[in-house]
């Protein structure tokens, strides 16, 4: 009777184990891969500058979800024409891009 106790025993520590792997969330790539990985993220903020020459944006934005926490800071922006129709003081929702340790902002809509 104790060897079949003892074969319960492990029978359920493995279920156990295979079910708390299953679990898991997925691994951000972590070293060289990533180095070349390339994630989205969406913000929302509001325009405190504008410069076309660079072309870049300036957003006094809200927490960035798996990004950052809320702060005001200049970004750079994928193609110019991002920016056409955008004024100082609209409220934004926008889209970075974040690849390489670099980001860029790839998408700007006014709400």
């Amino acid at each position: 009777m104790a060897h079949t106790s003892r074969i319960v025993i492990v029978i359920i520590c493995a279920a156990l184990i295979v079910a708390a792997a299953c679990n898991k969330q997925p691994v951000k790539p972590v070293g060289p891969a990533a180095a070349v990985a390339t994630n989205t993220y969406k913000g929302v903020g509001v325009v405190k500058a504008i410069s076309t020459k660079a072309p870049a944006i300036e957003i006094d934005h809200q927490d960035i979800d798996g990004l950052m926490p809320a702060m005001q800071m200049e970004f750079p922006v994928s193609d110019a024409s991002l920016l056409n129709g955008i004024a100082i003081n609209d409220h934004i929702d926008f889209t970075i891009e974040a690849a390489k340790g670099q980001m860029k902002v790839i998408a700007i809509k006014k709400q």
